[in-house]
């Protein structure tokens, strides 16, 4: 019966996903804390073992039957305890953040004005030198690596890796991999149960939209909204940059976890934060690079548009018809049926 219901469900929604009809409208929720907070599961428990969901999971399924399960998605707390991330406060974090804390990000600059091209010059080693050396506390011994003495015609150079911070932090970095490692076995077992029940799970491949993920991760979101005006051009250089090694990394991240969609989530690109001709130039294109290339790959991207997308259908909808999910927080759904589910002839890519 329940492999009965999964080929059902599964059906209802990749019908609709390619604009055809299905038997009925699929029911795809989104749900986060709510899976913990309303069936008495503490955050702060399914960042430790998301198996602590199980029987929460097992009434929300029952009450709502959902077509499409929004994946448990949590944090690996032991591996933050471990890496001690600055920009990101969440349960139990400290004693002044509850056990229901919820997730916080703060905004914070790994790069300054003055760095593009530094960045530019050799992306990898600034990542590993600046940001992760900056952006966890564990790690701050990065700063130190250097992975051009290890490649010389010798084996001298390894000797930098016996300085007390560098083997800091390179005992930080196995200890906060075995700790994800093990998170992710619970979290698989979570979902594989959902399967089991009958009931498809999408949102286990999750990637960032290479723009987001440079403002969140080495800029800074307030510095990068201000480059698009005073440096659109090294800012623009540094997302195209960052976005082919990004789409390689979701591909990659599908075929590991035999998926065959990924969740993209979208924030800096709302209305209240770029204009129309900003969105045009410089959002849209790495975004569109990324979700045709997951399509050639047969990987269908949900795509989470936050906030107000107003102005942005017309854009958006330039990509191959039947292949894309959008969701939308704030949005005239008819509107956006209309523009968005037209004829695939009338498109250009």
């Amino acid at each position: 019966m329940e492999k009965e219901l999964f080929a059902q469900r599964t059906e209802r929604v990749k019908k609709a996903i390619a604009l055809e009809t299905p038997d009925r409208v699929p029911f795809v929720p989104t749900l986060g804390n709510v899976i913990a907070l309303e069936y008495g599961v503490s955050i702060k428990d399914a960042m430790t073992d998301a198996r602590t969901l199980i029987p929460a999971l097992d009434k929300m399924l029952e009450t709502f039957q959902p077509d499409y399960f929004y994946s448990p998605d949590f944090f690996p707390k032991t591996g933050m305890d471990i890496l001690q991330p600055v920009n990101i406060n969440y349960p139990g974090k400290t004693p002044e953040f509850s056990d229901n804390f919820t997730y916080q990000t703060i905004d914070h600059e790994f790069m300054g004005d003055d760095e593009y091209e530094e960045f530019l010059k050799d992306p990898s080693a600034y990542l590993i030198h600046k940001v992760m050396s900056e952006k966890f506390r564990a790690l701050t011994g990065l700063k130190f690596f250097n992975p051009y003495s290890l490649c010389g015609s010798t084996v001298m150079g390894f000797a930098a890796l016996a300085a007390p911070p560098m083997q800091q932090a390179l005992l930080a970095l196995i200890d906060a991999g075995n700790a994800v490692s093990s998170y992710n076995v619970t979290l698989a077992e979570t979902n594989m149960h959902l399967a089991k029940k009958g009931f498809p799970v999408w949102e286990s491949a999750v990637a960032s939209h290479p723009f987001d993920d440079f403002a969140d991760n080495i800029r800074g979101l307030l510095n990068t909204v201000m480059d698009l005006k005073t440096d659109p051009e090294l800012l623009a250089e540094a997302v195209d940059r960052y976005t082919d090694v990004s789409i390689e990394s979701a591909i990659g991240l599908c075929k590991m976890l035999h998926t065959d969609n990924i969740f993209i989530p979208l924030h800096i690109g709302v209305d209240e934060f770029m204009s129309p001709e900003d969105y045009n130039q410089y959002y849209w294109p790495p975004l569109k690079k990324m979700i045709c290339a997951l399509i050639q790959a047969e990987i269908t991207p949900f795509v989470f548009c936050e906030g107000n997308y107003h102005t942005r259908l017309e854009t958006i909808r330039n990509v191959p018809k039947g292949k894309v999910v959008y969701f939308f927080e704030k949005q005239d759904m008819a509107n956006a049926k209309k523009c968005l589910a037209i004829p695939l002839e009338r498109e250009k890519y």
